[in-house]
């Protein structure tokens, strides 16, 4: 590990800090949104009506399984009917004979602001990962500004919807002041993408850019953070500038600032008053500490999960990150309480190598009852694709034994679960997302079979799973619009996009 945090290791671990000449001037809000095409942003008013026809429907939904040849008609950003040569009546008519048409998938968990250190590091360099991702995250927190969170998560959200996910848990941990979160609010709501915009309390560091912290002492430092009065203005601001619309595919979540080690009366009075805020999702990460905490601490009992459930904590909102090491009645006190899951299985295949964390966790979490989905985690060390990401989940059941006898009896859909109706579930969407069904938001993907190497025969889960790619995707929904038609992104700038990001990487 890098033992000292100087000015140099700042900016050279967190190229964010530099300033962006295309958004030179930023002043805050109108600046930051100005640098950004009208198009770009998220579409104002009704989306249109439109009318699918005959396309090939994986629909995710139990009952209504695989559809041949099948419309699906879109109505003010819902699924209005789906069937056989229904009536246009006036709706845009998409010929996609011969394309799979499937529920947008779901990202559960992703730190969507860490898009602006793309490949300065990676997990394929597993060492030099573990050694430097802390000491990195530090110092982009206290490097990055306003503008560098704005077109980090407008990028990072764009991204997202071209790999085909059109709902996103946003683990905002990485914003240390108002105007940091604000902006990285904005940007993420701009980019169109549905979900959450989780912004977690407690990130403020005592150093700055330009000071000497040794590495002990910044990690120290992390973990002994609290909630301020600061943070809980932040929330208060972003709710009512931001997401005052509970009907918006976007809305706000919290995340504590208490982790393992700290004490359980701690943990329920930020708890009550994060819950007295009215916000749909309390997350967290979750791990299981190195080594039991006393009595009166969370993590004085295996990862925790019991501490919580014996203080009445646990509830239909607490959503965890991650949980590699949930014993059964972990679990099982999870499903009983609604709580859910986000596993992040290509990320996660490092843990292997650490006693106190361990195989992922999803395949035994679905057998045992609990809504569980899967999420890229960390774009900068991962690949964007989230295909890649559906398969890395089948794959890493094989780390453990419990898991490779659940895996035996599985079929394309239930990998593919974790990404759409489960997923769905799993980020408390389950009834406005994550299946092509009637009366569901219209978020959606069409793929394009035409490619050699996309195979035709076998049913259409087994073709997503095992063939499906980015490219593959001719067009994305989200509540009914629009975002990508015949493979590319609609009103989006990628040279000019990329350009920005590059200046701050430099």
């Amino acid at each position: 590990m890098t033992e000292n945090i100087t000015r140099k290791e700042f900016l050279r671990l967190a190229a964010a800090a530099t300033t962006y000449t295309a958004l030179a001037g930023y002043a805050g809000r109108a600046s930051a949104q100005n640098a950004v095409p009208e198009s770009a942003r998220t579409v104002a008013g009704s989306p249109a009506r439109t009318l699918i026809r005959g396309a090939d429907v994986l629909t995710m939904d139990a009952t209504l399984g695989e559809r041949p040849a099948t419309d699906v008609l879109l109505d003010n950003g819902r699924i209005e009917a789906i069937g056989t040569g229904l009536p246009a009546d006036g709706a845009e008519v998409i010929d996609a004979r011969g394309m799979i048409l499937m529920p947008g998938m779901i990202d559960g968990h992703r730190h969507v602001w860490q898009s602006i250190g793309l490949g300065r590091l990676t997990k394929f360099n597993p060492g030099d990962y573990s050694a430097n991702y802390m000491l990195w995250k530090m110092a982009a927190v206290v490097a990055m500004e306003p503008e560098d969170h704005y077109i980090a998560e407008l990028v990072g959200g764009l991204q997202a919807i071209d790999s085909g996910v059109t709902s996103i848990l946003d683990y905002a941990h990485g914003q240390d002041t108002e105007a940091n979160a604000m902006a990285a609010a904005r940007g993420l709501k701009d980019s169109g993408i549905a979900g959450w915009f989780a912004y977690q309390l407690g990130i403020s560091y005592a150093f700055e850019p330009g000071d000497t912290v040794s590495g002990a002492e910044a990690i120290q430092a992390m973990f002994a953070i609290r909630s301020s009065e600061r943070e809980w203005n932040t929330a208060a601001l972003l709710h009512k500038e931001l997401f005052q619309d509970s009907s918006a595919p976007l809305q706000l979540a919290l995340g504590p600032a208490m982790w393992a080690g700290n004490p359980i009366a701690e943990f329920a009075d930020e708890w009550a008053r994060i819950r007295s805020t009215g916000v749909g999702l309390l997350v967290a990460h979750l791990h299981k500490p190195f080594r039991p905490f006393p009595a009166g601490i969370m993590g004085h009992r295996d990862s925790g999960i019991p501490d919580l459930h014996e203080a009445g904590l646990l509830g239909p909102d607490y959503h965890v990150a991650h949980a590699n090491r949930l014993t059964s009645e972990e679990l099982a006190m999870l499903r009983d309480s609604g709580g859910m899951i986000a596993a992040t299985t290509m990320g996660e295949f490092p843990y292997m190598t650490q006693a106190h964390r361990g195989p992922s966790v999803h395949g035994r979490a679905r057998a045992a009852g609990v809504p569980v989905g899967i999420g890229v985690d960390v774009p900068l060390a991962l690949p964007e694709d989230f295909f890649e990401h559906v398969r890395s989940s089948l794959w890493s059941h094989y780390l453990a034994e419990e898991s490779r006898q659940i895996v035996q009896d599985y079929r394309s859909q239930d990998t593919l679960d974790f990404a759409t109706a489960l997923g769905a579930k799993a980020i408390r969407l389950g009834d406005e997302t994550g299946s092509i069904t009637v009366g569901k938001r219209a978020d959606l993907v069409l793929l394009n079979t035409d490619r050699i190497g996309f195979g035709r025969m076998g049913g259409l889960a087994d073709r997503v799973v095992t063939f499906a790619r980015t490219s593959d995707i001719d067009s994305v929904w989200i509540a009914g619009q629009a975002r990508k038609r015949h493979g590319q992104m609609i009103g989006v700038d990628w040279v000019s996009l990329k350009a920005r990001l590059h200046e701050a990487q430099e």
